[in-house]
């Protein structure tokens, strides 16, 4: 693992540089090591479009598997968690979660969004549904992790799930698309108790704001007029949490 060492700091972008260089100023890291660690991130993205999105309850032992590696302190550098490498991945294929918008009726826009091109060619709309179900499932089930009783340090820590939640719903009526309520709707479908459990009243009020005002404010337009179905998906969470969980929002 020591043979070849590369510098670490353009792969750790979310900590100081003055941070990173703490204890002498070395910044090398185990190439191979780094490898490896980048393919386990593409294998976590690939494995939440492919499993996730057919079944978002799916996506919790991958973001437990996710974040026990990352955690692992064999594998920081200084104390700090390479979960960036995840996060890059992250930013490119959903960024909405970054409060990043775009119109999904331009190539543009689309790109933006997160749309992929194989091949050459965009790929289908509902594969693109997919993959956002997957990755704002794969989302909640990484950030909404508690570490209260681990010996290592959260690579994750849970205001990331607020903040992007906080994104998504800062989006203007006019830039509001399908694909914002699609990330909103998976991040918050299975996340209930464990966001509650950690922010409580203030988890409430976030949530009424989602399936509520933010919902109700004019969102992307359904092709016979009226809400898009997936506002309305937004709109009956509070609906199937009351059957499912005799929660009442």
């Amino acid at each position: 693992m020591q043979q070849i060492m590369v510098d670490i700091t353009p792969y750790l972008v979310s900590v100081p540089p003055g941070q990173l260089q703490a204890g002498g100023g070395n910044t090398q890291y185990p190439a191979l090591l780094l490898f490896l660690l980048n393919h386990f991130a593409k294998a976590i993205m690939s494995q939440l479009a492919q499993e996730a999105s057919r079944d978002t309850t799916t996506a919790d032992p991958i973001g437990i598997l996710a974040v026990t590696m990352f955690s692992a302190p064999d594998f920081l550098f200084n104390g700090h968690s390479l979960i960036d490498l995840l996060w890059a991945k992250y930013h490119k294929v959903c960024p909405v979660l970054f409060g990043i918008n775009g119109n999904e009726k331009t190539p543009a826009g689309r790109a933006r969004l997160g749309w992929r091109i194989i091949d050459g060619e965009e790929i289908t709309l509902q594969k693109h549904y997919d993959n956002m179900i997957g990755c704002a499932a794969g989302f909640s089930a990484i950030t909404l992790r508690d570490f209260t009783k681990s010996k290592n340090k959260s690579p994750t820590p849970v205001h990331l799930f607020w903040t992007s939640l906080a994104r998504v719903l800062s989006t203007p009526n006019n830039e509001q698309t399908p694909t914002h309520y699609i990330v909103l709707n998976n991040m918050l479908k299975n996340s209930l108790p464990r966001f509650v459990g950690f922010y409580g009243t203030a988890a409430i009020a976030a949530l009424r704001t989602a399936c509520i005002d933010f919902s109700s404010g004019g969102g992307p337009q359904g092709p016979s007029g009226g809400s898009d179905s997936t506002v309305l998906g937004v709109q009956s969470l509070p609906h199937t949490w009351q059957k499912e969980l005799n929660f009442t929002l």
